[in-house]
């Protein structure tokens, strides 16, 4: 650990994921102080109290002022966890690269270079020599999409002689059982920036933009209980960073899709129309007003609705390749969770559960020595194998669904 024995850790931004990074972080004896940080002092003060561990402070910090974020990084805090909105990733690193800790994040505003977003190649071309020659670690997009899918990625890369294609599939079957008109199981402005954006896909050996919402539609057939989904082509991390850091093995085809229902389409194509996605600030009547702001804050936040949900979600990478062996496969490496049982885990729905438990394996990962790797690094960057031990532990359990071709030999 960069040559010293601190083990403290600062979750800086305890929404629904937050909270369940801090929660997964309290299971970790080798955690010595577990700094909870959040805009909301009264929101971080109500994480902290629910944690019941000595271990545990509250602080309001602002994640947009580097400055602020370096002061607040105590002295034993050896990594920062932000749990926050991407657009605030940089500001973050820069920070902890003052204050010589490590850094995880769950996701970046995309692989499309677009203004104003943080994307994840920023990230990686900004800090990763930086970071590096200060023998610290920047882990990017370790959640479940991004993060667990890379991995998946990796392990497939590693155990096949020739990978051609690889698609990351996330797909639901979940049911609102509370009295809402319309929520979101995860962060409403992630969800919209990504799913607006135009999807990044790598086809033919090239990298291609798409329009959102109607590119590379299918069905598919996810393992049951969630069963056929309509799926499109939604930008993510995983299509602009596997086709560049996985080992070159012949790789034509990476997309990223995600099964939408059909009210949150028009929705989205509605707010689009109207320029309720935009962040930019309008003038009415004297006052500054940014759309999506007012969009976000109609609707419940994941923490409202940690216990609204019922239903199965299912997250994987599918891939085809050839074995050393000489046969065609397609595997779907993929994790499933229900609300019901993360709930009963974390008091939190699967989704924020599957996004935030991934940086608490990490952390446990890097503080027994078994991440050795530094600079800014995404998922498919490290070794798998220690990844695919101990996500099952955290009750995230793989799977592997495989369809395979085998040569016709003479007898």
């Amino acid at each position: 650990m960069n040559g010293d024995n601190k083990r403290g850790v600062l979750v800086l931004g305890v929404g629904g994921v937050g909270e369940v990074v801090a929660k997964g972080l309290t299971r970790l004896p080798a955690v010595e102080a577990i700094i909870v940080a959040d805009l909301s002092l009264s929101r971080a003060e109500m994480v902290a109290a629910k944690l019941h561990d000595s271990r545990v402070r509250a602080l309001s910090v602002d994640a947009r002022d580097v400055e602020a974020v370096y002061r607040a990084i105590p002295d034993d805090c050896a990594i920062v966890i932000h749990a926050g909105i991407p657009r605030f990733n940089l500001t973050v690193m820069e920070a902890c690269l003052r204050a010589g800790v490590h850094y995880m994040d769950m996701a970046a505003d995309g692989p499309v270079e677009l203004p104003g977003l943080v994307t994840v190649q920023r990230q990686i071309r900004e800090y990763h020599e930086k970071f590096q020659s200060a023998g610290l670690l920047a882990l990017l997009g370790i959640g479940v999409d991004p993060g667990v899918t890379n991995i998946l990625a990796r392990w497939a890369s590693d155990h096949l002689a020739s990978l051609d294609e690889i698609v990351v599939y996330d797909g639901d079957n979940s049911m609102l059982k509370a009295s809402y008109a319309f929520a979101l199981p995860f962060s409403p402005d992630t969800s919209i920036e990504e799913c607006l954006q135009p999807p990044l896909s790598y086809l033919n050996g090239s990298f291609v933009t798409g329009t959102a919402l109607d590119t590379g539609i299918e069905v598919f057939d996810f393992p049951d209980p969630v069963g056929p989904l309509t799926v499109r082509s939604v930008s993510h991390e995983e299509a602009g960073t596997l086709p560049v850091f996985l080992p070159n093995k012949e790789l034509v085809r990476c997309e990223f899709k995600y099964a939408l229902p059909d009210e949150y389409i028009n929705i989205l194509r509605v707010l689009k129309t109207l320029g309720l996605d935009s962040e930019d600030a309008i003038d009415i009547n004297g006052t500054k007003v940014v759309p999506r702001q007012v969009v976000t804050a109609l609707l419940p936040t994941p923490t409202d609705l940690a216990h609204a949900f019922e239903g199965t979600s299912c997250v994987g990478t599918w891939v085809h390749g050839q074995t050393y062996d000489g046969d065609m496969v397609e595997w779907y490496l993929y994790t499933m969770g229900t609300h019901a049982a993360s709930w009963r885990d974390m008091e939190a729905n699967v989704t924020v559960w599957q996004a935030g438990l991934p940086s608490v394996i990490a952390t446990e990962l890097l503080f027994a020595g078994d991440i050795p790797e530094r600079g800014a690094l995404v998922p498919e960057q490290l070794n798998p194998e220690p990844w695919i031990q101990k996500l099952p532990q955290w009750n995230m359990p793989l799977f592997k669904r495989e369809l395979r071709s085998t040569v016709l030999k003479r007898a």
